[in-house]
Protein backbone atom coordinates (compact mmCIF):
# COMPACT_ATOMS: atom_id res chain seq x y z
CA UNK A 1 0.00 0.00 0.00
CA UNK A 2 0.91 3.60 -0.48
CA UNK A 3 -0.02 5.29 2.79
CA UNK A 4 -0.17 9.04 3.22
CA UNK A 5 0.17 10.62 6.65
CA UNK A 6 -0.85 14.20 7.39
CA UNK A 7 2.22 15.14 9.41
CA UNK A 8 1.70 18.90 9.49
CA UNK A 9 1.78 18.77 13.29
CA UNK A 10 4.98 16.73 13.51
CA UNK A 11 7.11 19.50 15.04
CA UNK A 12 7.92 19.49 18.75
CA UNK A 13 6.11 22.81 19.28
CA UNK A 14 2.84 21.06 18.38
CA UNK A 15 2.91 19.60 21.90
CA UNK A 16 0.85 16.41 22.38
CA UNK A 17 -0.08 15.87 18.74
CA UNK A 18 3.55 16.56 17.85
CA UNK A 19 4.76 13.84 20.22
CA UNK A 20 2.16 11.45 18.87
CA UNK A 21 3.09 12.17 15.24
CA UNK A 22 6.84 11.95 15.85
CA UNK A 23 6.77 8.65 17.72
CA UNK A 24 4.13 7.04 15.52
CA UNK A 25 5.87 7.88 12.24
CA UNK A 26 9.33 7.00 13.49
CA UNK A 27 8.18 3.57 14.69
CA UNK A 28 6.03 2.89 11.63
CA UNK A 29 8.99 3.52 9.33
CA UNK A 30 11.22 1.24 11.40
CA UNK A 31 8.57 -1.48 11.73
CA UNK A 32 6.95 -1.57 8.29
CA UNK A 33 9.19 -2.40 5.33
CA UNK A 34 6.27 -3.53 3.16
CA UNK A 35 4.29 -0.33 2.60
CA UNK A 36 5.42 3.01 1.22
CA UNK A 37 4.71 6.23 3.11
CA UNK A 38 4.06 9.76 1.91
CA UNK A 39 4.56 12.35 4.63
CA UNK A 40 2.75 15.65 4.09
CA UNK A 41 4.80 18.19 6.06
CA UNK A 42 5.29 21.91 6.43
CA UNK A 43 8.92 23.10 6.16
CA UNK A 44 9.06 23.39 9.95
CA UNK A 45 7.86 19.81 10.39
CA UNK A 46 10.32 18.57 7.77
CA UNK A 47 13.16 20.25 9.64
CA UNK A 48 12.27 18.43 12.88
CA UNK A 49 11.86 15.15 10.99
CA UNK A 50 15.24 15.34 9.26
CA UNK A 51 16.92 16.22 12.56
CA UNK A 52 15.90 12.80 13.88
CA UNK A 53 18.04 11.13 11.21
CA UNK A 54 15.65 8.25 10.57
CA UNK A 55 17.44 5.57 8.56
CA UNK A 56 14.42 4.05 6.79
CA UNK A 57 13.99 4.73 3.08
CA UNK A 58 10.36 3.69 2.54
CA UNK A 59 9.01 7.23 2.59
CA UNK A 60 8.99 10.49 0.75
CA UNK A 61 8.19 13.97 2.03
CA UNK A 62 5.73 16.20 0.22
CA UNK A 63 6.13 19.79 1.34
CA UNK A 64 2.71 21.06 2.31
CA UNK A 65 2.94 24.58 3.65
CA UNK A 66 -0.71 24.78 4.69
CA UNK A 67 -1.81 25.84 8.15
CA UNK A 68 -4.29 23.91 10.23
CA UNK A 69 -7.93 24.95 10.58
CA UNK A 70 -7.70 27.17 7.49
CA UNK A 71 -9.63 27.68 4.26
CA UNK A 72 -6.49 26.65 2.40
CA UNK A 73 -6.55 23.35 4.28
CA UNK A 74 -9.99 22.64 2.89
CA UNK A 75 -9.20 23.74 -0.67
CA UNK A 76 -5.50 23.12 -1.39
CA UNK A 77 -4.67 20.13 0.84
CA UNK A 78 -7.09 17.84 -1.02
CA UNK A 79 -5.39 18.69 -4.33
CA UNK A 80 -1.93 17.93 -2.96
CA UNK A 81 -3.05 14.60 -1.49
CA UNK A 82 -4.89 13.63 -4.68
CA UNK A 83 -1.72 14.05 -6.74
CA UNK A 84 -0.04 11.28 -4.71
CA UNK A 85 -2.81 8.73 -5.36
CA UNK A 86 -2.48 7.14 -1.93
CA UNK A 87 -4.33 3.90 -1.17
CA UNK A 88 -4.98 5.19 2.34
CA UNK A 89 -4.40 8.45 4.20
CA UNK A 90 -4.01 8.84 7.95
CA UNK A 91 -5.09 12.20 9.32
CA UNK A 92 -3.42 12.45 12.72
CA UNK A 93 -5.98 14.98 13.94
CA UNK A 94 -9.66 15.51 13.14
CA UNK A 95 -9.16 18.39 10.69
CA UNK A 96 -9.21 16.98 7.17
CA UNK A 97 -10.39 18.35 3.80
CA UNK A 98 -14.06 17.38 3.84
CA UNK A 99 -14.19 17.02 0.03
CA UNK A 100 -11.51 14.32 0.11
CA UNK A 101 -12.97 11.15 -1.46
CA UNK A 102 -10.25 8.59 -0.76
CA UNK A 103 -10.04 6.03 2.01
CA UNK A 104 -8.74 7.41 5.27
CA UNK A 105 -8.15 6.81 8.97
CA UNK A 106 -8.47 9.62 11.50
CA UNK A 107 -7.03 9.84 15.00
CA UNK A 108 -9.28 11.52 17.54
CA UNK A 109 -7.31 12.61 20.59
CA UNK A 110 -10.16 14.15 22.54
CA UNK A 111 -13.32 16.20 22.24
CA UNK A 112 -12.09 19.05 24.41
CA UNK A 113 -13.34 21.83 22.17
CA UNK A 114 -16.86 20.43 22.33
CA UNK A 115 -16.91 20.67 26.11
CA UNK A 116 -14.43 23.52 26.71
CA UNK A 117 -14.42 25.62 23.51
CA UNK A 118 -12.30 28.45 24.95
CA UNK A 119 -12.80 32.16 24.51
CA UNK A 120 -11.26 32.40 21.04
CA UNK A 121 -13.31 29.47 19.74
CA UNK A 122 -16.80 30.71 20.54
CA UNK A 123 -17.85 32.67 17.48
CA UNK A 124 -20.73 31.01 15.67
CA UNK A 125 -18.94 30.45 12.35
CA UNK A 126 -15.92 28.81 13.94
CA UNK A 127 -18.03 26.57 16.16
CA UNK A 128 -20.19 25.48 13.24
CA UNK A 129 -17.19 24.74 11.00
CA UNK A 130 -15.34 22.92 13.79
CA UNK A 131 -18.28 20.68 14.66
CA UNK A 132 -19.09 20.02 11.01
CA UNK A 133 -15.52 18.99 10.09
CA UNK A 134 -15.16 16.90 13.25
CA UNK A 135 -18.45 15.12 12.54
CA UNK A 136 -17.54 14.53 8.90
CA UNK A 137 -14.16 13.09 9.90
CA UNK A 138 -15.82 10.58 12.21
CA UNK A 139 -18.57 9.59 9.79
CA UNK A 140 -16.53 9.44 6.58
CA UNK A 141 -13.40 7.70 7.91
CA UNK A 142 -13.05 3.99 7.22
CA UNK A 143 -11.70 3.63 10.74
CA UNK A 144 -11.27 5.92 13.74
CA UNK A 145 -8.33 5.62 16.11
CA UNK A 146 -9.14 6.80 19.64
CA UNK A 147 -6.29 7.26 22.12
CA UNK A 148 -8.25 5.93 25.11
CA UNK A 149 -11.45 4.13 26.02
CA UNK A 150 -12.64 7.43 27.46
CA UNK A 151 -12.23 9.16 24.11
CA UNK A 152 -13.90 6.25 22.33
CA UNK A 153 -16.92 6.60 24.61
CA UNK A 154 -17.08 10.35 23.93
CA UNK A 155 -17.02 9.75 20.16
CA UNK A 156 -19.80 7.19 20.38
CA UNK A 157 -21.97 9.38 22.59
CA UNK A 158 -21.40 12.59 20.61
CA UNK A 159 -21.59 11.31 17.03
CA UNK A 160 -23.52 8.03 17.42
CA UNK A 161 -20.72 6.10 15.73
CA UNK A 162 -20.74 2.30 15.57
CA UNK A 163 -18.24 1.12 18.25
CA UNK A 164 -16.85 -1.43 15.77
CA UNK A 165 -15.54 1.46 13.67
CA UNK A 166 -13.37 2.76 16.52
CA UNK A 167 -10.09 1.16 17.59
CA UNK A 168 -8.37 2.26 20.79
CA UNK A 169 -4.63 2.66 20.20
CA UNK A 170 -2.85 3.88 23.30
CA UNK A 171 0.06 6.32 23.35
CA UNK A 172 3.22 6.05 25.48
CA UNK A 173 6.00 8.01 27.13
CA UNK A 174 9.32 8.37 25.33
CA UNK A 175 11.81 6.67 27.64
CA UNK A 176 14.83 8.01 25.77
CA UNK A 177 13.76 11.57 26.45
CA UNK A 178 12.59 11.45 30.04
CA UNK A 179 14.71 8.95 31.95
CA UNK A 180 18.18 10.37 32.38
CA UNK A 181 18.97 14.05 31.81
CA UNK A 182 22.50 14.81 32.96
CA UNK A 183 22.82 15.86 36.59
CA UNK A 184 24.86 18.88 35.56
CA UNK A 185 22.02 20.09 33.34
CA UNK A 186 19.46 19.50 36.11
CA UNK A 187 21.60 21.63 38.43
CA UNK A 188 21.89 24.29 35.76
CA UNK A 189 18.09 24.59 35.55
CA UNK A 190 17.76 24.63 39.34
CA UNK A 191 20.30 27.43 39.57
CA UNK A 192 18.69 29.37 36.71
CA UNK A 193 15.36 29.50 38.54
CA UNK A 194 16.80 29.54 42.06
CA UNK A 195 15.01 26.33 43.02
CA UNK A 196 15.58 25.54 46.69
CA UNK A 197 12.13 24.39 47.87
CA UNK A 198 10.13 21.34 46.71
CA UNK A 199 8.58 21.93 43.28
CA UNK A 200 5.03 21.09 42.23
CA UNK A 201 5.16 20.65 38.46
CA UNK A 202 2.46 21.23 35.85
CA UNK A 203 3.16 20.63 32.15
CA UNK A 204 0.70 21.63 29.44
CA UNK A 205 -1.33 24.32 27.76
CA UNK A 206 -3.17 27.17 29.42
CA UNK A 207 -6.75 26.28 28.62
CA UNK A 208 -9.96 26.38 30.70
CA UNK A 209 -10.23 22.57 30.88
CA UNK A 210 -6.73 22.35 32.38
CA UNK A 211 -8.01 23.91 35.63
CA UNK A 212 -4.94 26.07 36.25
CA UNK A 213 -6.90 28.52 38.36
CA UNK A 214 -7.96 25.71 40.68
CA UNK A 215 -4.36 24.49 40.88
CA UNK A 216 -3.10 27.97 41.77
CA UNK A 217 -5.74 28.34 44.49
CA UNK A 218 -4.74 24.94 45.90
CA UNK A 219 -1.07 25.95 45.74
CA UNK A 220 -1.88 29.14 47.63
CA UNK A 221 -3.46 27.06 50.41
CA UNK A 222 -0.54 24.63 50.54
CA UNK A 223 2.05 27.41 50.47
CA UNK A 224 0.77 28.58 53.87
CA UNK A 225 1.77 25.21 55.33
CA UNK A 226 4.88 24.22 53.36
CA UNK A 227 7.77 26.02 51.63
CA UNK A 228 6.93 25.03 48.04
CA UNK A 229 7.22 26.34 44.49
CA UNK A 230 4.86 25.83 41.56
CA UNK A 231 6.37 25.42 38.07
CA UNK A 232 3.98 25.96 35.15
CA UNK A 233 5.84 24.56 32.13
CA UNK A 234 4.24 25.37 28.78
CA UNK A 235 3.57 28.33 26.56
CA UNK A 236 2.27 31.32 28.50
CA UNK A 237 -1.14 32.19 27.02
CA UNK A 238 -2.30 35.77 27.51
CA UNK A 239 -5.71 34.93 25.99
CA UNK A 240 -6.39 33.13 29.27
CA UNK A 241 -5.88 36.03 31.72
CA UNK A 242 -7.68 34.20 34.52
CA UNK A 243 -4.35 32.56 35.36
CA UNK A 244 -2.66 35.90 36.05
CA UNK A 245 -5.78 37.23 37.77
CA UNK A 246 -5.73 34.26 40.14
CA UNK A 247 -2.00 34.60 40.76
CA UNK A 248 -2.49 38.27 41.66
CA UNK A 249 -5.53 37.52 43.84
CA UNK A 250 -3.68 34.82 45.77
CA UNK A 251 -0.44 36.88 45.87
CA UNK A 252 1.72 33.89 44.94
CA UNK A 253 3.72 35.25 42.00
CA UNK A 254 7.01 35.14 43.92
CA UNK A 255 6.68 31.36 44.29
CA UNK A 256 5.56 30.53 40.76
CA UNK A 257 8.04 29.67 38.01
CA UNK A 258 6.94 30.07 34.38
CA UNK A 259 9.70 28.83 32.04
CA UNK A 260 7.37 28.89 29.01
CA UNK A 261 7.66 26.27 26.25
CA UNK A 262 10.91 24.39 26.86
CA UNK A 263 13.15 21.97 24.99
CA UNK A 264 12.82 18.24 25.60
CA UNK A 265 16.09 18.30 27.55
CA UNK A 266 14.81 21.02 29.87
CA UNK A 267 11.45 19.29 30.25
CA UNK A 268 13.25 16.12 31.32
CA UNK A 269 15.15 18.19 33.89
CA UNK A 270 11.91 19.64 35.29
CA UNK A 271 10.50 16.15 35.74
CA UNK A 272 13.63 15.23 37.70
CA UNK A 273 13.50 18.41 39.80
CA UNK A 274 9.83 18.07 40.75
CA UNK A 275 8.74 16.62 44.07
CA UNK A 276 5.36 15.87 42.51
CA UNK A 277 3.73 16.22 39.12
CA UNK A 278 0.11 17.41 39.13
CA UNK A 279 -2.55 17.08 36.43
CA UNK A 280 -5.64 18.98 37.64
CA UNK A 281 -7.66 18.81 34.40
CA UNK A 282 -11.41 18.60 34.09
CA UNK A 283 -10.94 16.75 30.79
CA UNK A 284 -8.14 14.81 29.07
CA UNK A 285 -8.15 12.44 26.12
CA UNK A 286 -5.05 10.56 27.27
CA UNK A 287 -2.81 12.57 29.62
CA UNK A 288 0.66 11.97 28.22
CA UNK A 289 2.61 14.28 30.61
CA UNK A 290 1.64 12.12 33.60
CA UNK A 291 3.21 9.06 31.96
CA UNK A 292 6.30 11.11 31.13
CA UNK A 293 6.55 12.08 34.80
CA UNK A 294 6.26 8.44 35.85
CA UNK A 295 8.95 7.48 33.36
CA UNK A 296 11.21 10.12 34.92
CA UNK A 297 10.56 8.77 38.43
CA UNK A 298 8.26 11.56 39.62
CA UNK A 299 5.18 10.79 41.77
CA UNK A 300 1.90 11.85 40.20
CA UNK A 301 -1.25 13.50 41.57
CA UNK A 302 -4.12 13.64 39.11
CA UNK A 303 -7.74 14.57 38.59
CA UNK A 304 -10.19 11.71 38.82
CA UNK A 305 -11.92 12.78 35.59
CA UNK A 306 -12.19 11.26 32.09
CA UNK A 307 -9.18 9.24 30.86
CA UNK A 308 -6.70 9.85 33.67
CA UNK A 309 -7.66 6.98 36.03
CA UNK A 310 -7.87 4.69 32.98
CA UNK A 311 -4.32 5.51 31.90
CA UNK A 312 -2.54 6.01 35.24
CA UNK A 313 -4.32 3.14 37.06
CA UNK A 314 -3.02 2.75 40.66
CA UNK A 315 0.14 4.76 40.00
CA UNK A 316 -1.34 8.14 40.95
CA UNK A 317 -3.23 9.68 43.85
CA UNK A 318 -6.50 11.11 42.54
CA UNK A 319 -8.55 14.13 43.60
CA UNK A 320 -11.76 15.89 42.63
CA UNK A 321 -10.62 18.82 40.45
CA UNK A 322 -13.58 20.89 41.64
CA UNK A 323 -12.30 20.82 45.25
CA UNK A 324 -9.19 22.96 45.75
CA UNK A 325 -8.85 21.80 49.36
CA UNK A 326 -8.63 18.22 48.13
CA UNK A 327 -5.99 19.11 45.55
CA UNK A 328 -3.91 20.84 48.24
CA UNK A 329 -4.34 17.90 50.63
CA UNK A 330 -3.20 15.31 48.06
CA UNK A 331 -0.16 17.40 47.08
CA UNK A 332 0.81 17.86 50.73
CA UNK A 333 0.48 14.15 51.39
CA UNK A 334 2.80 13.20 48.52
CA UNK A 335 5.39 15.86 49.36
CA UNK A 336 5.54 15.05 53.08
CA UNK A 337 5.09 11.26 53.00
CA UNK A 338 8.35 9.93 51.53
CA UNK A 339 7.17 6.34 51.75
CA UNK A 340 4.05 7.14 49.75
CA UNK A 341 6.06 9.07 47.17
CA UNK A 342 8.48 6.15 46.77
CA UNK A 343 5.56 3.76 46.36
CA UNK A 344 4.05 5.97 43.64
CA UNK A 345 7.39 6.08 41.83
CA UNK A 346 7.60 2.27 41.83
CA UNK A 347 4.03 1.91 40.62
CA UNK A 348 4.66 4.58 38.02
CA UNK A 349 7.58 2.68 36.53
CA UNK A 350 5.46 -0.48 36.32
CA UNK A 351 2.55 1.38 34.75
CA UNK A 352 4.70 2.92 32.00
CA UNK A 353 5.72 -0.60 30.94
CA UNK A 354 2.13 -1.16 29.80
CA UNK A 355 2.64 1.41 27.05
CA UNK A 356 5.13 1.71 24.22
CA UNK A 357 5.32 3.59 20.94
CA UNK A 358 6.26 0.32 19.25
CA UNK A 359 2.87 -1.06 20.33
CA UNK A 360 1.25 2.15 19.11
CA UNK A 361 2.79 1.67 15.66
CA UNK A 362 2.00 -2.05 15.56
CA UNK A 363 -1.65 -1.50 16.44
CA UNK A 364 -1.94 1.42 14.02
CA UNK A 365 -0.53 -0.76 11.25
CA UNK A 366 -3.19 -3.38 12.06
CA UNK A 367 -5.82 -0.69 11.54
CA UNK A 368 -4.31 0.18 8.15
CA UNK A 369 -4.29 -3.47 7.08
CA UNK A 370 -7.90 -3.97 8.16
CA UNK A 371 -9.13 -1.52 5.54
CA UNK A 372 -10.00 -3.16 2.25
Amino acid sequence: MKIGIDARLYRASAAGIGRYSQNLIKNLLELDRENQYVLFMTPEDEKDFLAQKITSYNYKIVKTDIGHYSVKEQVELKKIIDVEKCDLVHFTNFNFPVRYKGKFVVTIHDLTLFYFPGRSKKNFLYKFAYKYIFSQACHKAQQIIAVSESTKKDIINTFKIDPAKITVVLEAADDKTFTEPSQSFVEKIKNKYDVKAPVILYVGQWRPHKNLTGLIEAFSMLRKELPVKLALVGKVDHTYPEVFTTIDKEQVLSDIIMPGFVSEEELAAWYKIAAVFVFPSFYEGFGLPGLEAMMAGTPVAASNRTSLPEIYKNAAIYFDPEKVEEIASVLKKIITDKQLAASLVRKGYETTKLYSWVKTAQNTLKVYKSIK
